[in-house]
C-alpha cells in the first residue's frame, strides 16, 4: 500500500510540474487498478492539459459522483464547462458553469468562461454581463478585460468602451499578442486603419503564427484604403 501511495506522490508531483504525459503514464495504471478518486481526478486534470478532452470527461464522470470535496467538485464542473466550450459543445458548457455557480462561491473562472460561451451563442448582453461581474470580482484580471473589450468592439456594442477595457487589459501585460490583436480588431470595427494596423503588426511580430492574427491582418489589407499587402 506504501508503495501505491509513494507511486501515486510522484505522479500528482509530476502533474504539478507540468510533465503532463509523464504524470499520466504514471497515473493511469493506478487508476485502472485502484479505480480510485485521487488518481482519477489528477489523471482527468493531466488529460485535460494535454487535450485529450474525451479521456478527461470519461474520467470525470467515472469519479465526479464520488467527490467528497464540494470546491474540487466546483473546480471539476468548471474544467468539464471549459472541455465542452473548448469542443464548441456551449448548451453543454453553459450546464456545467451553471451547476458549479450553485455552490455559491464568487468565481472570476465561471464568469468569464461564461461570457466566452454567451458570446459564442450570439447572446452579447449576458456575455457582457458575466464578464462585467468578473472584472467586479478583480479589476486587474486582463483576460476578462480583454474579452469584455473585444466583445464589446466586435459586436459594436460600444467600440469606444470596447477600446477603453483592451487598452486596461494591455497596461497589465502590455506585449499579450492576444490582447495586441483585439485591440488592432477594435480600430478595425472604428475603422481607423492606422492604429488598427500598428497593433495588429506588433501581434504579428510577437506571435507570427497564430491564424487569426494572420486572418485579422488580411482582413485590414482588403479594406483599408491605404493597405500594403504583406505575406502572412
Amino acid at each position: 500500500m506504501d508503495k501505491i501511495k509513494d507511486v501515486l506522490i510522484k505522479g500528482i508531483k509530476l502533474f504539478y510540474n507540468s510533465n503532463y504525459t509523464e504524470a499520466i503514464s504514471v497515473l493511469k495504471p493506478i487508476y485502472d487498478e485502484r479505480n480510485d478518486i485521487e488518481s482519477g481526478y489528477h489523471l482527468a486534470l493531466c488529460y485535460t492539459q494535454v487535450k485529450n478532452f474525451d479521456q478527461a470527461l470519461d474520467t470525470f464522470d467515472k469519479i465526479i459522483k464520488r467527490i467528497p470535496n464540494q470546491l474540487r467538485l466546483m473546480q471539476i464542473h468548471i474544467i468539464i464547462g471549459y472541455i465542452y466550450s473548448m469542443k464548441g459543445m456551449y448548451d453543454l458548457a453553459e450546464f456545467e458553469l451553471k451547476e458549479a455557480i450553485k455552490f455559491g462561491v464568487e468565481n472570476v473562472q465561471i464568469y468569464s468562461s461564461l461570457g466566452y460561451i454567451y458570446y459564442k451563442k450570439d447572446e452579447i448582453n449576458l456575455a457582457t454581463s458575466f464578464l462585467q461581474k468578473a472584472i467586479s470580482l478583480d479589476p486587474n484580471n486582463a483576460n476578462a478585460r480583454n474579452s469584455l473589450g473585444f466583445i464589446l468592439a466586435d459586436t459594436q456594442t460600444d467600440i469606444e468602451a470596447g477600446i477603453k477595457e483592451i487598452k486596461h487589459a494591455l497596461e497589465i501585460d502590455n506585449d499579450n499578442p492576444a490582447y495586441l490583436d483585439s485591440l488592432g480588431w477594435a480600430y478595425m470595427q472604428k475603422k481607423d486603419f492606422f492604429n488598427a494596423r500598428r497593433f495588429l503588426t506588433r501581434a504579428f511580430e510577437h506571435a507570427p503564427n497564430v491564424g487569426d492574427i494572420k486572418d485579422h491582418i488580411r482582413l485590414l489589407e482588403q479594406v483599408s484604403p491605404s493597405g500594403k499587402k504583406k505575406n502572412v
